[in-house]
């Protein structure tokens, strides 16, 4: 069977995306509605419920990385792309256990509607340079997400219909482009949730039907050429190389408190109470995803041995074993998952750009309606910059251009940061800068070690190192920068000993408690659809000054 598709299955799969396409401008228009404020386009005016959250946190991760890049991995390797899961679920379920509820009830009260809002905040930083300094690397490495999804959608697009790779890509990108800048984070987060649907119940049938179909995968990988690397635990690898390779896997989850794009999830839930419902469809979502994707390579390996691009596994298993109508459905869903990671992400890099560098530094007096504004301009623009550059990356795997070029970045810049702003009272804003700066350009110098050593001279170095030297980029990247966070930490100034216990009252109190203005125990609630009207905790009340119609109050 070629790589693409034959005969009129052709018809029913352009169907299926045409008709999933209506419903996302649906969405799309239906969510427009609701954009009055820079808040509601960023994190949804926080009114997003359990279930359409923790659909959205999972599919928004859950990219074309997952659909095409996992199964294809699993292609290449073996059983050991089941580790892909290793490092990713505990470190999912650890995040909404020890990071959901503290960015969420602290992010309200202060009015953040973005992570460098909240890091400044946070530390009150008042020079303006840890905002300055998280958005660049927002941007940055959002914007490459946002590339690799593209690149994922022409892939698919380009084994469905036979088009060209560039016309897949501008496809892909217009959809995306166009559906977030009409309605925000309502239109991504429940985009998602109808997305999530889809590969859930995707990667829940598709491994059984090959099993009634082949039966089971593993007999047959042990008598391919290989096999014995194949079936392997550790991929065939033994010693240095082996423990190494595990913890590359591992590694993996470390990017999750880093990732703005998920942690936005957290902040836009409606109620804090919600969060553990959230927490439990997220981890159901991830488990069936990601035992569902590594199956999916296997039965491709077996059956369709010697693809020219591995990233083509999970299409063919899909077009190999379904009738049109439903595989057409199924293959809208890996299109639904990359769309899904790349939206969010695009929301996450504009609000970079529009709250914490326009608003924040040129014009902090801007309206809400200028500031929507704005925002649909700069979806625009880095959409279409995110355009060109999947472009240009078009040949690069998958799995590779999402590990290494956009998840580790935003993994090993801001990740030991936001764990440590909500459980270390002595971060400093130095330390901050210093750690986003170190984790970012370990990670991009640790990808090209190769290329600056020479391929000889690492296959020359005792196997320990050379081994050290292979591993996931955001493993040293990671410890790096929480080491330097650290140690550069102790070494400044202390912050402000009272400002911090107050941030880190409002983290440990019910927000029913700290949302109660007159202290008679009762909840207060704006006139304007039922609002809990905030009350600042600390002196950094301008950062409020977004949201037009803010109360302001000090510290008693």
């Amino acid at each position: 069977m070629s790589e693409a598709i034959a005969g009129g299955a052709g018809a029913w799969v352009l169907g299926a995306f045409a008709a999933y396409l209506v419903v996302l401008v649906g969405i799309g228009v239906w969510a427009s509605q609701f954009m009055d404020s820079v808040g509601d386009y960023v994190i949804g005016g926080r009114e997003v419920g359990p279930v359409v959250t923790g659909f959205s946190e999972r599919a928004s991760e859950m990219s074309g990385w997952l659909t095409l890049g996992v199964p294809a991995d699993a292609y290449s390797s073996g059983i050991v792309a089941f580790y892909n899961g290793l490092g990713m679920i505990p470190a999912d379920l650890g995040a909404w256990a020890g990071i959901a509820k503290r960015l969420r009830k602290y992010s309200e009260i202060v009015r953040a509607v973005t992570l460098p809002t909240f890091f400044a905040t946070r530390l009150d930083d008042d020079t303006g340079l840890v905002k300055a300094v998280s958005s660049v690397v927002l941007i940055v490495f959002e914007g490459g997400y946002v590339g690799a999804q593209i690149v994922a959608a022409g892939t698919l697009l380009r084994v469905l219909t036979g088009i060209e790779m560039w016309v897949g890509i501008v496809v892909g990108g217009v959809i995306v482009v166009g559906y977030t800048m009409l309605g925000g984070y309502f239109a991504v987060a429940w985009s998602d949730y109808f997305q999530g649907a889809i590969i859930l119940v995707a990667f829940a049938v598709l491994p059984v039907v090959a099993y009634t179909t082949w039966g089971l995968p593993f007999d047959q990988l042990a008598a391919m050429d290989g096999g014995s690397s194949l079936t392997s635990i550790t991929g065939g690898a033994t010693g240095w190389a082996a423990l190494f390779g595990i913890i590359s896997y591992a590694a993996i989850g470390l990017g999750v408190p880093g990732n703005p794009h998920i942690m936005v999830r957290f902040m836009g839930i409606d109620r804090v109470r919600n969060v553990r419902k959230a927490a439990l469809v997220a981890q159901l979502f991830m488990f069936v995803a990601y035992v569902g994707a590594g199956l999916v390579g296997l039965y491709a390996l077996t059956q369709f041995g010697g693809l020219e691009n591995t990233d083509n596994a999970m299409p063919m298993v899909t077009l190999e074993l379904l009738p049109g109508v439903v595989a057409g459905v199924v293959l809208a869903a890996a299109l639904a998952a990359m769309m899904s990671s790349a939206d969010s992400q695009l929301l996450v890099a504009t609000s970079a750009v529009v709250e914490d560098v326009y608003h924040g530094f040129l014009n902090e007096q801007a309206s809400e309606e200028t500031l929507v504004r704005y925002s649909r301009y700069v979806t625009l623009a880095i959409g279409s910059a995110s355009i060109g550059f999947a472009y240009v990356a078009r040949e690069t795997p998958i799995y590779t251009l999402v590990l290494d070029y956009a998840w580790g970045g935003l993994g090993a810049s801001l990740g030991p940061l936001l764990v440590a702003l909500l459980w270390w009272k002595r971060t400093t804003a130095a330390g901050a800068v210093a750690s986003m700066v170190t984790g970012a350009t370990t990670m991009i110098l640790w990808t090209q070690w190769t290329t600056i050593l020479g391929e000889a001279t690492v296959e020359s170095l005792h196997p320990a190192l050379s081994g050290l030297l292979t591993v996931y980029g955001l493993f040293p990247a990671f410890v790096l920068s929480a080491v330097v966070l650290v140690v550069v930490s102790l070494a400044t100034t202390p912050p402000d000993r009272e400002a911090v216990d107050d941030a880190f009252s409002v983290m440990h109190k019910p927000l029913s408690a700290v949302l109660d203005e007159d202290g008679d125990g009762d909840n207060e609630y704006a006139a304007d659809g039922g609002r809990p009207q905030p009350k600042a905790v600390t002196e950094m009340d301008a950062v409020r000054g977004h949201v037009e119609d803010a109360d302001y109050w000090t510290d008693e």
